[in-house]
């Protein structure tokens, strides 16, 4: 290697190094504002001013998160005009997206599968507050999003599963997610 070649390896070393600095000095600065935003919060200085909440498990999530989780879907029944039902499934969202995704990931790969996971959910959502079952248009020019296999019945029974599962009952979890293995027994990922 020649003398020049080295200065241009050893310049072009640094200037990676500089530019990973600089990405990670953008990334903490956006997290530190994240956080900064939250500390700054009425809710944050709240749960500091009852520390003593926060000392074990039990007594955190019945001092703190039940009152708050309860608020916010009072919040949402009454200013969304959402049942009780609808506003827990509101709540629990996230975890029963999560869990349909990872499903739809486990039976067709990764690909899309959150686009299938969302679109379980809240065709469940509708279905708790219209009472009417959606009909999958096979025909339409997007489709990315259905589930390959089974029905929304059987995918609506896995999603109630979930939803009971969070509260420690598992017994339609455990049959509707043996249902919808059997639908997918033998299907290999695409």
């Amino acid at each position: 290697m020649t003398k020049q070649t080295r200065k241009h390896v050893l310049l072009k070393n640094e200037i990676e190094m500089i530019k990973k600095e600089e990405i990670k000095e953008v990334i903490e600065g956006l997290l530190d504002g994240f956080d900064k935003e939250h500390l700054e919060s009425s809710i944050f200085k709240h749960l500091i001013e009852k520390s003593e909440y926060l000392k074990d498990p039990d007594t955190m999530q019945t001092m703190i998160v039940h009152p708050f989780i309860r608020c916010v879907e009072l919040a949402i029944s009454k200013t969304q005009n959402k049942s009780n039902s609808v506003a827990d499934l509101w709540m629990n969202y996230n975890f029963l997206e999560s869990n349909v995704s990872e499903l739809c990931s486990k039976f067709y790969g990764g690909g899309c599968s959150v686009d299938r996971g969302r679109f379980i959910v809240k065709s469940f959502i509708k279905f708790k507050e219209t009472g009417i079952m959606p009909k999958l248009n096979w025909k339409q020019e997007y489709t990315f999003h259905y589930p390959k296999k089974g029905t929304l019945k059987q995918w609506f029974n896995f999603v109630e599963g979930v939803n009971r599962l969070k509260y420690g009952y598992n017994d339609i979890y455990l049959k509707s997610l043996m249902e919808l293995m059997k639908v997918h027994k033998g299907r290999k990922k695409k």
